[in-house]
């Protein structure tokens, strides 16, 4: 027989068409053709891929018996591992090795499955393979006594023997340069079969069919969602937690490890658990580690009452080491950063971390508060910043942008994470809902840089915690329960008529298309100008003005008359400036851009001091409008200063709620202490002239109703930072609450039952000494109800349960509710009609489905549903990055093994959410992409939160998987796949990743590089270049450029200036993104899939 022979073949080395397995199939088809009874096969080889199988397959399944022996290849010479002292020795040795490899061998083999691509023709072949395993034909063994590094495939009855180097696989058969003979004469080919039968009988069974029926497994769907959490998030969770110096809760001790991890990545960490969580706890480790471990200065920044009080025990409680706290107050007249007071005991470049406590008052970027805290973090090296706020969005979604730039380096931070402009990322986010404040898309930044855990998280992942306070008393992680009650009053009760009067002067009468009698001319002098669009900035004022005259009415009859009078008053002083001759504007849209709340309202009403000559307005117009305004606000003033305060029935029915606090609070307690708590309330209103009313009313009742005799001398009032009757902020919440502010000793004594406060007292203190508070005012936003409860509700609470009580005018709440949309429809209306097209108001282009759900809150509140409080007023369906972690946690301890060794390709099926389609988590070497693919071939969904949010489920959640969307999966996942190449390709170019540099930053660079200053060496230099070939923001643009302009003056002054300042700007060479390697679409792998079916 020639050496080419394809019956009988000899020589085999996978060159040309000479294929082993190619030969293999013709010597099987020749023994089919000469014999009539089929033969055997057995096969010695030291791996096995079902690919290689399938190339036989439609041979194999002709012979009466197929036995495939699996062994360990002997470590090649450079790869064997030296034994090391206490390894065994000799034969011991050898065995110890090559059970290191069998050990490889079959993670070798799990791995090759898990690679087989997810295709209907994979599945095919894999399916054939298990049909001839379980129907006995094909008969799997292990020889695991020695290094097995012989290949042969040895036909029965001494019919021949192929022995040679090609393992059982596709490459081994094909396309690996190879070298086997093919031997048929008897003596040679009997002893290859003996050979073979003595390994077979010391050889023991495995289970190959197991292996690969892995794949097809019905799966339940929360195994293939904790699979995708695993693939997510399973290194941070492997990594090993430090031990924490302070008695943290097991919540507390996950939010530091992500805290101090994300600190040490991005030199800043956003730590915005819900209020009452802990955060001063998590911030106190940092602290000490920064101060204890390594040896650095800390500053903390935080308001004024929470330094002298909470911090100051703090520190006392948990003694720690000496650190220095400032106000907001002292940094904003810090002399160091441009006020005039030193306060600060150090350079502020020593301060290694700077800490701010109630971090949301530094969002707006143009208040002075923040262009100090701007100034107090310039430096090199950069500072760490470590951000605390329950809060951090409160107006819209660049609160929180601006506070993430006090730490992030630049606009191009993310770049390797695909971001190449964090600006332009939070702007897609605003632009596709201005009202959603918690958006999908940017989940993966800030799941990056953010810790936050809400309540409901705690309550449902920690409920057996347990935590130890500040005195070393264990006592369980639990929140008091709330109560909530309606409390009811008559608003047309004392003025019969003036509700209509309200409502006709800011948005007309019933008629929606009417409009208001009150023109606001004064506040929109644009106008009436002869020429020129009327300015966007005037007509938010008049919004904004309108809605607060709004919520005024319904405060008290004291709030509208005192801002109706004062009114009354600039109009006077605007017709006086018309008289000789002027037309005072409006404040400009900076200046009302920072007014941030109902307190700052009297801001709007203040004398401008811009003006423009009368020439320019349709002076008798303007007059006669103005006028008329006036009027209609005089009689509005005069109208509501008539009615007294004993006859005010709102002040009534207040009088009447703390009497029934009184008197729970006597029958449910039984020490005197426990009396002295429950008797304790808080009543709030949105403002300072509300708080004003109730003050001088309740001084005069306590005194002269015994009744409430146990309240008399113990009344207290806040408004904003100033003094109100002899008593300061501080002072009054630490006599309110001595125990839970922790009050200095000088100011511990419990002085106060009732504090009358504004929202100054919303967020960043604890009041919950107390368990009593009373909305004085509707809840025109349900979330600042959510803040004020937050005083009283938290963690470590005295009481067992608390009450929040609300007013609700008896009729007519649709119809206010209804005042405040149509005054935010009219102005948007009146925005179109002047040719703006952006909103001139953040919010005022409020959604009618967030309204809709507003409304919903609110009724729901009326009716004491306390559902919102309970949860925080977080969508509890809304799942954050740290509650997929806990899910993934708790997990780990029941289903690790599961999870971990789910085969790849794995999949499952459920039905939820609003469209049927398919989800893929798919990997390209070590980085995870997730897909949906919309069944109806929609645009394929990339967004992470998105695609999370349509799997996830609960443990017992079924499984789902109709005939047809099965089938559809294979054509699905080639659609993801192709999506995913096609993200990984854009990536693999320099130009597609490279962040937006600002045209001065290159031209400046470009000059540096042709013209170098001589004094500047040649590292420092380089490190100047990457810095500025960054994507630095226009603010620190504008303060470079006063300084060196390379298309003016290149004297060597300036550049030595402007490169001093860009030190001390703390501006760092920038790192460029690397591009991806390129790769075949092949490579990108499935890891699982859920098919979803729409829910009914």
């Amino acid at each position: 027989m020639s050496l080419t022979s394809n019956d009988k073949p000899e020589f085999i080395d996978n060159r040309s068409d000479n294929t082993l397995a190619s030969a293999l199939n013709a010597h099987m088809d020749w023994l089919a053709r000469t014999y009539a009874k089929p033969v055997s096969l057995s096969v010695a080889s030291g791996y096995f891929n079902p690919e290689g199988f399938a190339l036989l397959a439609s041979r194999l399944r002709n012979l009466s018996q197929v036995r495939l022996l699996l062994g360990a290849e002997p470590i090649p010479p450079p790869a064997k591992p030296v034994r090391a002292p206490g390894d065994p020795r000799g034969a011991r040795f050898e065995a110890k090795l090559v059970r290191e490899a069998i050990t490889l061998n079959a993670v070798g083999l799990v791995r090759d499955r898990d690679r087989i691509p997810f295709s209907l023709e994979s599945d095919r072949s894999i399916r054939s393979l298990l049909e001839l395993l379980d129907s006995g034909l094909v008969e799997v063994r292990r020889y695991e006594k020695a290094f097995l590094h012989g290949k042969a495939y040895v036909f029965a009855g001494n019919e021949g023997a192929v022995v040679g180097s090609s393992n059982f696989t596709a490459a081994g058969l094909t396309s690996n340069l190879e070298l086997n003979l093919g031997r048929y004469d008897p003596e040679p080919v009997r002893r290859v079969q003996t050979w073979f039968e003595d390994l077979w009988a010391e050889a023991v069974p495995f289970d190959l069919a197991g292996l690969y029926r892995e794949r097809f497994g019905e799966r339940d769907p929360y195994l293939i969602y904790l699979r995708v959490l695993w693939e997510l998030y399973k290194d941070e969770l492997d990594e090993e937690q430090r031990r924490v110096g302070l008695t943290l809760t097991t919540f507390q001790k996950d939010g530091l490890w992500r805290a101090r991890r994300i600190l040490s990545e991005f030199n800043g960490v956003l730590i915005a658990d819900g209020v009452g969580l802990g955060k001063t706890y998590i911030a106190g480790e940092l602290i000490r580690e920064a101060l204890q471990e390594r040896r650095q200065r800390v500053l903390l920044v935080t308001p004024a009452a929470l330094r002298d009080g909470m911090w100051r025990q703090f520190k006392l409680d948990w003694q720690l080491p000496s650190f220095e706290t400032i106000s907001y107050e002292q940094l904003m007249d810090e002399a160091q950063v441009g006020g005039k007071t030193a306060t600060l005991a150090f350079k502020p470049n020593e301060y290694a971390m700077v800490v701010i406590d109630e971090s949301h008052a530094f969002r707006n970027p143009d208040a002075l508060r923040a262009q100090r805290l701007r100034a107090l973090l310039l430096g090199d090296p950069p500072k760490q910043v470590v951000l605390l706020t329950a809060t951090p969005v409160n107006n819209s979604l660049w609160d929180l942008y601006y506070l993430l730039t006090t730490f992030v380096a630049h606009d191009g931070v993310f770049a390797e994470r695909g971001v190449r402009s964090l600006k332009d990322k939070f702007k897609e986010a605003a632009d596709q809902d201005p009202d959603d404040l918690r958006p999908d898309t940017l989940f993966d930044i800030l799941d990056l840089v953010t810790v936050r855990r809400t309540r409901h998280f705690v309550k449902k992942y920690y409920s057996n915690e347990m935590i130890t306070g500040p005195r070393g008393e264990r006592q369980p992680v639990r929140f008091p329960d709330p109560h909530v009650e309606r409390i009811g009053y008559d608003l047309d009760a004392v003025l019969p008529g003036f509700f209509d009067d309200i409502r006709e002067a800011l948005v007309g009468d019933e008629d929606e298309h009417s409009e208001p009698l009150l023109k606001m001319a004064r506040y929109f002098p644009s106008a009436y100008r002869r020429k020129g669009k009327p300015e966007g900035s005037q007509l938010a004022l008049v919004g904004l003005i309108r809605t607060g005259l709004l919520k005024r009415f319904e405060s008290s009859v004291h709030a509208i008359a005192t801002t109706a009078t004062r009114m009354v008053g600039t109009h006077d002083a605007f017709l006086r400036a018309l008289d000789q001759g002027w037309v005072p504007t409006a404040m400009d849209g900076e200046e009302w851009a920072n007014v941030e709340d109902d307190e700052d309202f009297e801001r709007l009403l203040q004398e401008s001091s811009y003006k423009e000559p009368a020439s320019a307005y349709d002076l008798k117009r303007l007059r006669a409008d103005v006028e008329s305004d006036r009027a209609i606000l005089a009689g509005l003033a005069r109208r509501a200063t008539s009615v007294k305060a004993e006859k005010d029935p709102k002040l009534e029915a207040l009088v009447k709620a703390l009497l029934g606090t009184l008197n729970a609070a006597e029958d449910q307690g039984v020490l005197e202490a426990e009396k002295a708590r429950n008797r304790k309330v808080i009543v709030f209103s949105y403002f300072a002239d509300t708080v004003e009313w109730i003050h001088n009313h309740l001084v005069h009742v306590l005194a002269s109703d015994i009744r409430l005799a146990p309240y008399r001398n113990r009344l207290v009032s806040v408004a904003g930072q100033e003094s109100l009757h002899g008593v300061g902020r501080e002072k009054a919440v630490w006599g309110f609450a001595p125990e839970s502010t922790q009050a200095p000793p000088a100011h511990a004594q419990d002085r106060f039952d009732i504090l009358l406060t504004t929202d100054v007292l919303a967020e960043g203190v604890n009041l919950q000494q107390a368990r009593n508070i009373i909305n004085y005012d509707l809840p025109w936003n349900p979330m600042r109800l959510v803040q004020r409860h937050g005083r009283i509700d938290r963690i470590g609470s005295p009481h067992k349960d608390v009450y929040v009580k609300c007013f609700f005018p008896d009729r007519r709440l649709d119809i206010l509710l209804d005042l405040e949309a149509r005054i935010r429809r009219k102005l948007a209306q009146a925005a179109a009609s002047i040719g703006l097209e952006s909103e001139v108001i953040p919010g005022a282009k409020t959604s009618d489905v967030v309204f809709a759900e507003t409304r919903k809150e609110i009724a729901a509140i009326e009716k004491g549903d306390a559902d919102l409080l309970e949860r925080g007023g977080e969508d509890t369906s809304a799942h954050s990055g740290e509650e997929y972690r806990q899910e993934l946690r708790q997990a780990l301890l029941t289903r690790k093994e599961q999870i971990a060794n789910l085969p790849w390709a794995a999949g499952s099926g459920l039905a939820q959410g609003p469209e049927r389609g398919h989800f893929f988590l798919a990997k390209v070497g070590e980085q995870s992409f997730l897909r949906f693919v919309p069944f109806s071939g929609g645009p394929i969904e990339r967004n992470t939160l998105k695609c999370l949010k349509r799997i996830t489920c609960a443990p017992d959640t079924l499984r789902h998987l109709p005939e047809n969307l099965a089938a559809a999966t294979y054509d699905a996942w080639l659609r993801a796949r192709d999506d995913v190449y096609q993200e990984w390709q854009f990536a693999t170019d320099p130009k597609n990743i490279q962040p937006k540099v600002r045209p001065y930053f290159l031209r400046v660079a470009e000059h540096l590089r042709r013209t170098p200053p001589p004094d500047l060496p040649e590292n420092d230099l380089a490190a100047l270049l990457s810095t500025l070939e960054a994507p630095i923001g226009v603010r620190h643009e504008r303060v470079l450029r006063n300084l060196f302009d390379p298309d003016d003056d290149v004297s060597p002054e300036k550049v030595k200036a402007f490169i001093a300042k860009v030190k001390e700007l703390g501006l760092q060479p920038y790192k460029q993104p690397e591009p991806l390697a390129q790769i075949e679409k092949e490579e990108v792998a499935l890891v699982c899939w859920m098919a979803v079916e729409a829910a009914e």
